[in-house]
């Protein structure tokens, strides 16, 4: 493991323990924004020591007396390190240049190590609701979202969730009704792939173990952000209604699918092809699309409604003899295809 000196071990163990002073925060600020390995030492402290009990903790205010007192005592340590020295030592930037920083400069670092902490702070507790198939299946989150879960499922968020900072982790299956608020979208942080979200419906399947996630999209908009293990953008698309969304997990490629090529992925992925209260205009096109044929259809029929579960084993005309069947419609195969009266 990374090996830092008892001095900052010392004074991590005391802003953890909430005995942190303000001027001690700045130094700690400081030594954390220096380098990646610090603030994975910090973090890897953090996580060693189980100290969730301490919920009353928060990190003492910092004015602006008490971040000029912090870097003026810091300012004297590295002065008198630099008269000591004989040879030129190549600090960090940040170090070497701190002193010039002004006040809306130190402001704004300390509001980034502020962000940090927040973002892993061993005080911040999570709200965890997993369905299990026994339990409830619908589940309302503090900003008025409601979810219904189609499967064992889990939904996780910060207990300091609220209606302006609309963020969750989750793996499973579930139909999302998300409440609307367009200046403060809703995000599903799902394995290395988001879903955002302004206020809309859709279906989300992000099974954690699944060689893929989809998002089937009813109403509004969503756009799906895939990242890389570094956090790093790799793609995003945007998601239209009657659209399918589709994450691959092992390429990390995004892409989205219309409704015929929708219909055509159920068959092959799950070998059947379902239609529920579906435009029987809707399902034409579907086939159409999957069996490669011309279908001829009447406007007198293409309001009609259809339910119904096919099999990847069936052809075209045994597909089109039950829905003639069930829908009351007459078919009649010609030189160019299929007629639907």
């Amino acid at each position: 493991m990374y090996s830092v000196n008892d001095k900052y071990e010392t004074l991590i163990m005391s802003y953890l323990g909430g005995r942190c002073t303000a001027e001690e925060a700045c130094e700690l600020l400081l030594w954390v924004a220096e380098s990646e390995e610090n603030r994975l030492y910090f973090k890897a402290l953090k996580d060693q020591y189980e100290v969730w009990s301490l919920t009353d903790f928060a990190m003492p205010e910092l004015d602006e007396a008490d971040v000029e007192a912090a870097l003026g005592a810091v300012n004297a340590k590295i002065d008198a390190i630099e008269e000591a020295e004989t040879n030129v030592v190549q600090m960090p930037w940040l170090r070497r240049n701190y002193r010039y920083v002004s006040g809306v400069a130190a402001a704004f670092l300390i509001a980034l190590f502020v962000g940090f902490l927040v973002r892993n702070n061993p005080f911040n507790s999570t709200v965890t609701y997993a369905y299990n198939g026994q339990n409830e299946s619908s589940y309302v989150l503090p900003d008025g979202t409601s979810v219904n879960f189609n499967s064992e499922s889990t939904i996780s968020y910060s207990e300091h969730f609220t209606k302006s900072e609309r963020s969750v982790d989750f793996e499973g299956v579930a139909y999302f009704d998300v409440a609307k608020d367009e200046a403060h979208p809703f995000v599903l942080h799902c394995n290395n792939m988001d879903v955002e979200v302004l206020g809309t419906t859709f279906l989300l399947n992000a099974d954690k173990d699944a060689e893929r996630y989809t998002v089937d999209l009813y109403t509004g908009k969503v756009k799906m952000t895939a990242f890389d293990k570094m956090g790093n953008v790799l793609s995003l698309v945007e998601v239209n209604p009657g659209e399918r969304g589709v994450w691959n997990a092992s390429s990390s490629e995004l892409k989205t699918m219309n409704y015929s090529e929708m219909k055509e992925d159920e068959l092959l992925t799950e070998h059947v092809l379902v239609f529920n209260n579906e435009n029987l205009s809707k399902i034409v096109k579907a086939l159409e699309y999957i069996y490669k044929v011309e279908i001829d259809l009447g406007e007198s029929c293409a309001s009609k409604k259809l339910t119904a579960r096919f099999s990847d084993d069936e052809s075209i005309d045994e597909v089109l003899e039950t829905i003639a069947l069930v829908s009351e419609v007459t078919v009649t195969k010609t030189d160019a295809g299929y007629q639907i009266r």
